[in-house]
């Protein structure tokens, strides 16, 4: 059964400078299983996220399918602060839209969750997608995704 969805729509604006204190390693980076494996921590608890140790190899390389020619994995974040781990953005303009772009997934570490750092990730990913050229994003989540829908009210995003 299908979850009813909640849509953010945002124009996008001059890119900002990466928040302070911010460390960005890319997929390219740092490689497909550290990267992974972050976004899997990222993922614990989430109760939208599906993504399993089992899964997560399978789950990453369809968020790469999808994202087609436009994929880039230097453009795909773990973010690290001097406490550490932070969490993962992944940026992505759409690829039969190039105006366009979303985040194919934005998640904190649990340890790190209730510091506002999915407000700072998510508007760090807005503003790389406008840098990417983007004008627009457009996102989704679950309608009962009470802190993605916080996140998306505090950084200016219209609803539907």
């Amino acid at each position: 059964m299908d979850t009813a969805k909640v849509i953010a729509r945002h124009v996008l604006d001059e890119p900002k400078p990466t928040p302070s204190g911010w460390t960005l390693d890319s997929l390219e980076q740092v490689g497909e299983q550290d990267f992974n494996r972050v976004m899997l921590r990222a993922s614990d608890g989430d109760p939208y996220d599906t993504s399993t140790p089992e899964s997560a190899e399978a789950d990453s390389r369809e968020l790469v399918e999808a994202a087609g020619g436009q994929f880039d994995p230097r453009g795909w974040y773990l973010v690290r602060d001097d406490r550490g781990d932070v969490g993962v953005v992944l940026p992505q303009v759409f690829p039969d839209e190039p105006t366009t772009g979303t985040l194919f997934y934005v998640a904190v570490v649990p340890e790190r969750r209730g510091e506002g750092l999915g407000r700072a990730l998510h508007r760090f990913g807005l503003s790389e997608l406008a840098r990417r050229g983007a004008k627009a994003y457009v996102g989704s989540t679950d309608a009962t995704n009470e802190p993605m829908i916080a996140i998306f009210t505090a950084n200016g995003c219209s609803l539907s």
